[in-house]
């Protein structure tokens, strides 16, 4: 896989099951941790290994994105489960989430706001309620809000 590379961008994971996506953030190393299925838990929804160095600065958030503005974001999407679709109109994207692969997409948003994520694909009996918000903001905000 060819991945585009720009400095200072954004690098994070997207991993969506029924019926919620979880958003694993790159720490300022800019090295995702790895990830164990063997750590999966109701604590640690996408496994996250602790011990590895690499985790140790990583971030995961349950259905909210936040983006600075102006800022490429590499964004690895994944599925623990079923097929979804990782829909977000406003940025042009709409993108299957398939088990087993990993799916690379990349952003620049170009307009601060808050911005809804849904599934597009129907994956269960709770599909509707599967949604979370994208916020993009300015670098400031998004450091702060980091810290």
């Amino acid at each position: 896989m060819s991945t585009p590379q720009t400095e200072g961008q954004v690098l994070l994971e997207i991993v969506a099951e029924q019926f919620g996506w979880s958003v694993h953030y790159a720490g300022p190393d800019g090295k995702l941790g790895s990830r164990k299925a063997e750590l999966v838990h109701f604590s640690n929804a996408i496994g996250l290994d602790r011990e590895d160095p690499a985790s140790a600065d990583d971030l995961v958030m349950g259905n909210e994105m936040r983006l600075p503005i102006n800022k490429v974001a590499q964004i690895k999407l994944l599925s623990k489960d079923v097929i979804h679709s990782f829909f977000v109109p406003e940025f042009r994207i709409k993108q299957d989430a398939m088990p087993g692969l990993e799916i690379p997409v990349w952003v620049e948003p170009t307009k601060t706001g808050k911005f809804e994520i849904t599934c597009a694909q129907l994956c269960g009996f709770a599909h509707a309620h599967m949604r979370g918000d994208v916020f993009v903001q300015t670098q400031e905000e998004y450091d702060a809000w980091y810290k």
